[in-house]
């Protein structure tokens, strides 16, 4: 076989294995968390207008919208207060069976408001339970002061890069967090690609049959159960979206909690969306 003919081949093998190759997905790019969450606060904005913001308060609307354990929805006002590591969400409506929910750590203590003695909603069962979120400061994400990867070196967790996963039909960079003092939970914060705004973050937790009395119905008291029942699990997702200016600082306008209870004894289905309009930085009377 002459030397051209070789040649030929070797150039006609190379093309094909790049023609391969340009099909081929591409390798989930490999980020440190810290070199992630260094990009995410650049998409906050710059260091400047994210020091100003110690304190921030927000209003808007919201909805309720109940799908299981109960039917029905119901709008009110809401207002969102940070100050460093302390943070509050108060929602009010116009109801005599749901007037409020407010959720508050004031630096030592979470509490969760009882719309009549003795009886907290689902919401405000579950942050009662993993209270941890408002004291990491996880709770609202970067609509909050406490919002922890504004300054790791405060809450010191454990960060684990876990590459692209699909969520909704869109690729997203995932993040695991671990409290450092340990959660139930399994907490994962999801990043946009491109921009890399933080638009999601997911709760997981099994709940064994002996546990499964704390787990109330929605606007019910928790009470004992003889019933046999399997394991139960609760997944809560908060969303973000809608991101504009506001004081140098790009925040979403869109919130969404929402919180799913898979159980045979007390199901649940329940969301929240807030619609935000009103956004004051500074020094917040709420925690003084």
């Amino acid at each position: 076989m002459s030397t051209n003919t070789q040649l030929l081949r070797a150039l006609g093998a190379l093309a094909l294995l790049g023609m391969i190759t340009s099909v081929l997905p591409a390798k989930d790019p490999k980020l440190t968390p810290a070199e992630l969450v260094a990009k995410h606060l650049e998409s906050i904005g710059p260091p400047e207008a994210r020091a100003q913001a110690g304190g921030m308060q927000i209003k808007g609307t919201s909805l309720l919208s109940v799908r299981q354990g109960g039917r029905g929805q119901i709008q009110g006002q809401t207002l969102m207060v940070s100050q460093g590591i302390k943070n509050m969400i108060d929602m009010t409506f116009a109801s005599s069976e749901y007037p409020q929910e407010l959720l508050k750590f004031d630096g030592k203590e979470f509490t969760a408001s009882q719309f009549r003695p003795g009886m907290r909603t689902s919401l405000g069962q579950f942050f009662m339970t993993n209270d941890v979120l408002f004291k990491e400061g996880l709770f609202g994400g970067v609509l909050s002061a406490s919002w922890p990867l504004l300054n790791l070196s405060d809450k010191n967790p454990k960060l684990e890069y876990a590459g692209l996963k699909k969520v909704g039909g869109k690729q997203l960079h995932a993040l695991k967090y671990s409290p450092r003092k340990g959660s139930d939970l399994k907490i994962t914060l999801f990043f946009d690609p491109e921009t890399f705004q933080h638009i999601r973050t997911e709760y997981e937790r099994t709940i064994y049959p002996t546990d499964q009395q704390r787990i109330p119905a929605t606007g019910q008291v928790s009470a004992p159960s003889t019933q046999r029942s399997s394991n139960a699990r609760i997944n809560a997702f908060e969303e973000f979206s809608e991101f504009r200016p506001e004081s140098g600082l790009n925040l979403p306008h869109t919130y969404k909690f929402e919180l799913s209870i898979q159980s045979e004894v007390r199901p649940a289905l329940i969301d929240w969306t807030f619609n935000l309009t009103d956004f004051i930085f500074g020094g917040v009377s709420e925690f003084k």
